[in-house]
């Protein structure tokens, strides 16, 4: 059952990837709304 942990860690990586990418593209777009 290795296989199953190895899967969910690898999916685990990359939501936490992916939601940083988000929150980072969301704070850089509200920093360029408030220099307007």
């Amino acid at each position: 059952m290795w296989y199953f942990a190895w899967i969910l860690g690898t999916l685990l990586a990359c939501s936490l990837g992916i939601m940083t990418a988000l929150a980072i593209e969301h704070v850089e777009e509200n920093a360029a709304k408030e220099q307007k």
